[in-house]
């Protein structure tokens, strides 16, 4: 049982489990990154899997698909042993694009069943394990198996008790705070030694947003990039602050961003999401002005990006002044602009951010970066939840701004966790308060 297992075999096992769920966020939605792992009685790993790609399969059947093709290529009799499974989140009990996974388990007949958390969808009859009880499972919660699978199944728990996604908001900074400069040029702020990482936390997001100057200035492509160079060229990461444990222990933001920046092996992450870049690709999601037009090489940007990943990953929204009416406004570059995308251009007045976050949801997006400079974060600060972060990079170049625009989050939240990355600070704040 794993309750029994000695500390230095749990700690294996669960972090095994971080691994696998670190891999499947940004890879399953709108599914939940869920990680599950097959244990024989002495607490070996006999097979392992985490839900993949939308429409494949959930983690509890990719482990023991994985666990029947190690017996296969192994020779070994096909007659299951004693074993026992942990999953962070209770197996589903509905039929979606799979069947449900509660049948397969009571098929597999695991001795024990671990679970990290309840299931708060709806669709799903959380806590009924009555069945499991049928068929002789043990069934328990553990919350050893809940922290470890915290930061990575948040974003789901958010969208679904919540109905918004969570939100981190990243701004880079030079030392005296200026994101921008006033003459309205695009400045490079943060090192080389920051790109992997910073792709990295992309990939691992649903969606990224940026406001109108952004989209006029740099004309952003937003897309999951990874190459052997930037990996190559990755800085050495050091922990230069640390909240009190007992404060934040149970930060999600702390817990995702040291997982993000720590991973000891790095090369087979790097592997794994370069072999699946095409699906670890988040919605690009542009917030324009009332009257904002796009340029020529904005648009074809973003229509080369739809054909290179093989769907129409854009969203656009448009902010508008309250002289306008919503059910009237609409701009001739907006049919263009929805060749870019599945979804409808929504519009909203500048108060409207809550139902701006709302409007994410309900698209099935769980977790969301704010490329921010100050308009963003205005728009939704107000509507932010306690969970939400702020991540400032500070870049150590000498990049000189005499005359700029400073982020209006910089004080906001309580630092709970900072590294170094090259020459580069990367502070996370959270709006929580300490418990």
């Amino acid at each position: 049982m794993f309750s029994e297992l000695p500390p230095s075999d749990k700690k294996r096992i669960l972090n095994e489990l971080r691994r696998l769920s670190f891999l499947s966020m940004g890879l399953s939605s709108p599914n939940p990154p869920v990680a599950a792992l097959i244990l024989d009685d002495a607490g070996r790993i006999l097979a392992s899997g985490h839900t993949q790609i939308s429409g494949g399969f959930h983690a509890e059947r990719a482990a023991y698909a994985n666990w029947e093709e190690t017996l296969s290529r192994e020779s070994v009799e096909q007659k299951k042993i004693p074993h026992s499974l942990i999953v962070s989140l209770e197996p589903c009990t509905h039929f979606g694009k799979t069947p449900p996974c509660r049948d397969l388990v009571l098929e597999e007949k695991p001795k024990e069943l671990v679970i990290g958390f309840k299931d708060p969808n709806p669709l799903v009859a959380s806590g009924d394990w009555n069945q499991y009880k049928e068929q002789g499972i043990v069934t328990k919660l553990a919350p050893e198996v809940a922290k470890y699978s915290f930061p990575y199944l948040f974003g789901f728990f958010t969208r679904m008790k919540k109905e918004k996604p969570w939100v981190w908001i990243k701004s880079a900074v030079t030392k005296q705070g200026f994101y921008a400069s006033d003459a309205k040029e695009r400045v490079q702020i943060t090192n080389e030694a920051s790109d992997y990482y910073l792709q990295m936390l992309r990939g691992k997001f649903d969606a990224i947003v940026v406001g109108p100057k952004t989209v006029s200035v740099d004309e952003p492509s937003l897309s999951f990039r990874l190459t052997e160079n930037s990996f190559q060229k990755r800085g050495n990461v050091t922990k230069h602050f640390t909240s009190d444990q007992e404060k934040f222990f149970f930060s999600p933001g702390k817990e995702f961003l040291e997982s993000l920046l720590t991973e000891t092996n790095e090369k087979d992450r790097f592997a794994f999401h370069l072999d699946r870049i095409r699906s670890f690709q988040p919605y690009r999601i542009f917030v324009l002005g009332e009257n904002q037009l796009l340029s020529e090489s904005f648009i074809k940007k973003q229509s080369d990006l739809n054909s290179k990943l093989g769907k129409k990953g854009c969203i656009f929204y448009r902010i508008l002044t309250k002289n306008s009416k919503k059910q009237d406004f609409k701009t001739k570059e907006d049919f263009l602009l929805s060749n870019l995308s599945d979804f409808p251009i929504d519009s909203f007045y500048p108060d409207e951010g809550e139902l701006f976050l709302r409007s994410l949801a309900e698209r099935e997006i769980g977790t969301a970066i704010f490329e921010v400079g100050s308009f963003l974060y205005e728009f939704v600060k107000d509507h932010l939840e306690e969970e939400d972060c702020i991540l400032t990079i500070e870049g150590n170049q000498n990049v000189s701004i005499s005359h700029g625009k400073k982020f209006s989050g910089l004080s906001d939240g309580e630092l709970v966790s900072g590294f170094q990355v090259g020459e580069d600070l990367w502070n996370l704040r959270s709006l929580s308060k300490p418990v």
